[in-house]
């Protein structure tokens, strides 16, 4: 699923208020390594450096609780497990 995450919003709290609810875990907090994205435009965190390989990174995988777009709007790939 292909969703667009707006400037200035932290894509978990998008995707909730759209009633899209990507497997968190740990509370967002970046420990379950669950609610993985294909979001090639957003930052690389040191959450993200965990969890995915330098290959995976370039490819754009990050962490969906960890994603925030700034200053543009982020187009984000959902592949993590999704709840109910």
């Amino acid at each position: 699923m292909r969703i667009t995450c707006p400037p200035n919003t932290r894509l978990q709290d998008y995707l909730l208020s759209q009633e899209i609810h990507i497997l968190t875990a740990c509370g967002g907090r970046g420990n379950c390594g669950k609610c993985r994205v294909i979001a090639p435009g957003a930052a690389v965190n040191t959450m993200d450096r965990i969890w995915f390989t330098e290959e995976q990174l370039k490819a754009g995988y990050r962490l969906g609780c960890q994603v925030y777009a700034k200053t543009e709007a982020l187009e984000v790939e959902l592949i993590g497990e999704r709840t109910l």
